[in-house]
């Protein structure tokens, strides 16, 4: 082989060697962004989970609501069936009174 030609197969190792070094470096910086990646989507998939016992823990809360909602409508109905009870009873006694004063006067 000649000189020139051991130069240049020097010069393309060299070539070589750099490009190697080069994607080693990119590599490795993939590798730090791909942990990087990995690290936010399992903080992701931690806030997710939070989210969700939270819309869980208020649907309960909604639904516990509800119901007493529903309670206090059949007492509000219970109470205004006992006012008219009372309204006609008290209507009762008002005759019954009027009644008795007109024959006592």
């Amino acid at each position: 082989m000649s000189e020139e030609r051991i130069e240049q197969l020097y010069t393309m190792v060299g070539d070589l060697l750099r490009i190697v070094g080069n994607t080693n470096a990119a590599v490795e910086e993939l590798r730090t962004d791909v942990a990087e990646l990995k690290a936010d989507v399992a903080e992701l998939k931690a806030d997710v989970a939070e989210l969700k016992a939270d819309v869980a823990e208020l649907k309960e809360g909604q639904a516990r609501l509800e119901a007493q909602m529903a309670e206090l409508r059949e007492d509000v109905k219970e109470i205004k069936e006992n006012q008219a009870s009372v309204f006609e009873v008290l209507g009762e006694h008002e005759i019954a009174i009027r009644t008795l004063r007109r024959r006592a006067g």
